[in-house]
C-alpha cells in the first residue's frame, strides 16, 4: 500500500523484485523502518516472470558455482522455513542438454557434497529416450517457489510506493527519492536504466517468459533439460519457462510476440516429455539482469566521478575509490535470481544493520576498476 508519511526512513529500497522484497524483509525483521519502491508494482517485472527454480549450478568449478552452490542450501531452508505456503518442495532431475554439459554435469556429480540417486523408473518412463542419453542427476531435495506471491508475502507490512524513481539525491544525512527520506539506499532496478553511478556496471538484460499450463500429465519432480518444467501447487498445472531471450529489446518499438514464446517454449518441453492435454493459462514476461562477468552484484556503490578527480592513485596503485554515502547495489543475478537473493539480502542487511563487513569480490567496485585497468 501507498502511505503519505513523510517522516524518515531507515531505509529505501528502489525496486521491488526478488532482491529488493527479500532485502526490505531481512531489514525490517531487524527492526528498521523500510520503504519498497518500484514504478510498476511488486514482482511485476523480471521477477515475477521468473520460474523461480531452486537449484544449484551444474559447473565443473569456479567461484560462481562456489557462491550459488552456499546459496542454494541457504535458498532451500530460507523458503522451506519462513515461506512454506509458497514454496514446493520436490525433487530435482536435471538432464544436459549437449555432449559439452554432460562433460560439465559429469564433472560436477564427481565434486558435490549434495546426496543424489539415479532417476527412479516411474520418472525415467516419462522422459523421452533420447533425452536421458545425456548425462543427468537426481536430487532428493529441489524446490520451486511461486515468484509473484512470495514476493509480496516479504512485502507485507512494509511501506509500498508505486513511482518512477529518478535522480536521488543525498543530502543533510539522508537520501532524497520521490519525496520520502531515507539514510540508506539500496538499488535493485534489475536490467533497466540505473538511477544513480557511472557507467562502468554494464547489465545484460535478459527477456523471460513463463507460461503456466493446465495438462493430464502429473508431475512429482522438476525437471531441467532444454528449459525448466515443474509442478506447481496448484493441481494438474505445471509451468514451463522461463526461457532465456537475449535478442529482444523491450525498449525498442517491436512488442514481444507472445504467441512465439510460447511456441518456442512447449517446443523445447517437448524434448524432454510429452505433456497431455496441454491447455495454456497464463504467460508472464519480464526483464531480468545478469553481469557480463556473471557474477552477482552486493556492495557499496561507487561515486565514479568523485574516484576519478584529483587524488586519485597512480598507475601502479589504482584509483582512489570513492563511495557514495549508505548506497547499496543488490543486482546482476541472471537465472539464480531466487537462489541468491536470500543469500546477497541477508548479507546487505548486515553490513547496514551491524557494519559487518561484505565480500569484496561482490562489490560494484569490481567494475570501475576493471574499466581504470583498460584506460589506463
Amino acid at each position: 500500500m501507498q502511505t503519505s508519511n513523510k517522516s524518515p526512513y531507515d531505509v529505501l529500497i528502489v525496486g521491488a523484485g526478488i532482491n529488493g522484497c527479500c532485502s526490505a524483509w531481512f531489514l525490517n525483521r531487524a527492526g528498521l523502518r523500510v520503504a519498497l519502491i518500484d514504478r510498476s508494482g511488486i514482482a511485476c517485472d523480471g521477477s515475477g516472470a521468473a520460474g523461480a527454480f531452486i537449484s544449484p549450478k551444474f559447473s565443473k568449478s569456479g567461484p560462481l558455482k562456489e557462491i550459488v552452490a552456499a546459496a542454494h542450501v541457504e535458498a532451500l531452508d530460507f523458503y522451506s522455513r519462513y515461506f512454506p505456503r509458497h514454496t514446493l518442495l520436490r525433487p530435482l532431475l536435471h538432464i544436459a542438454n549437449s555432449e559439452s554439459e554432460s562433460e560439465k554435469l559429469a564433472a560436477y556429480k564427481r565434486t558435490t557434497d549434495l546426496a543424489y540417486r539415479d532417476v527412479p523408473a516411474s520418472l525415467r518412463a516419462m522422459i523421452l529416450p533420447e533425452a536421458l542419453e545425456n548425462e543427468a542427476i537426481y536430487l532428493e531435495r529441489g524446490a520451486v517457489v511461486d515468484a509473484q506471491e512470495v514476493c509480496h508475502a516479504m512485502a507485507e507490512g512494509i511501506d509500498f510506493h508505486c513511482f518512477d524513481a529518478r535522480d536521488p539525491v543525498y543530502r543533510e544525512g539522508m537520501w532524497h527519492v520521490g519525496g520520502l527520506r531515507g539514510k540508506h539506499m539500496i538499488l535493485s532496478t534489475g536490467a533497466y536504466p540505473k538511477i544513480l553511478g557511472g557507467d562502468s556496471i554494464r547489465l545484460r538484460g535478459i527477456w523471460g517468459h513463463r507460461i503456466d499450463v493446465q495438462t493430464d500429465t502429473e508431475l512429482s519432480s522438476i525437471l531441467h533439460h532444454h528449459v525448466s518444467i515443474s509442478p506447481t501447487s496448484a493441481s494438474g498445472t505445471v509451468a514451463i519457462g522461463a526461457t532465456h531471450d537475449v535478442h529482444f529489446d523491450p525498449f525498442a518499438e517491436v512488442a514481444y510476440d507472445v504467441d512465439s514464446g510460447r511456441a518456442a517454449l512447449l517446443a523445447k518441453a517437448a524434448r524432454t516429455l510429452q505433456l497431455e492435454n496441454v491447455r495454456i493459462l497464463r504467460d508472464y514476461t519480464g526483464l531480468r539482469s545478469g553481469t557480463h562477468d556473471y557474477y552477482p552484484i552486493a556492495g557499496g556503490l561507487v561515486d565514479e566521478a568523485a574516484s576519478t578527480g584529483e587524488g586519485s592513485g597512480g598507475k601502479t596503485n589504482g584509483p582512489r575509490c570513492v563511495f557514495y554515502p549508505n548506497a547499496w547495489m543488490i543486482n546482476g543475478s541472471g537465472g539464480y535470481g531466487f537462489v541468491l537473493a536470500p543469500y546477497l539480502a541477508r548479507r546487505i542487511s548486515e553490513r547496514i544493520v551491524s557494519g559487518k563487513e561484505l565480500d569484496p569480490a561482490l562489490s560494484p567496485e569490481r567494475f570501475f576498476l576493471r574499466r581504470w585497468k583498460r584506460q589506463s
